[in-house]
């Protein structure tokens, strides 16, 4: 994955929560981490060796 890519993926993280009028929940973000983990191969990877997480999963909730 290149930072360009990481970049993009990052940007539509963080616009998510805009989508919710009432937030996204723990549940949610779970759900969406996982699908957008799966959806774009080579991200997890990614953010453990590039922003030093080693859970991708949360890390993203958390960008949300």
């Amino acid at each position: 994955m290149s930072q360009s890519q990481f970049r993009e993926i990052l940007k539509m993280v963080q616009r998510l929560h805009t989508d919710f009028e009432e937030g996204i929940n723990d549940e949610q973000a779970y759900d969406m981490a996982l699908f957008i983990l799966d959806d774009n191969k080579g991200l997890k990877e990614y953010i453990n060796e590039n922003c030093g997480a080693s859970d991708a999963v949360g890390w993203l909730m958390c960008e949300m």
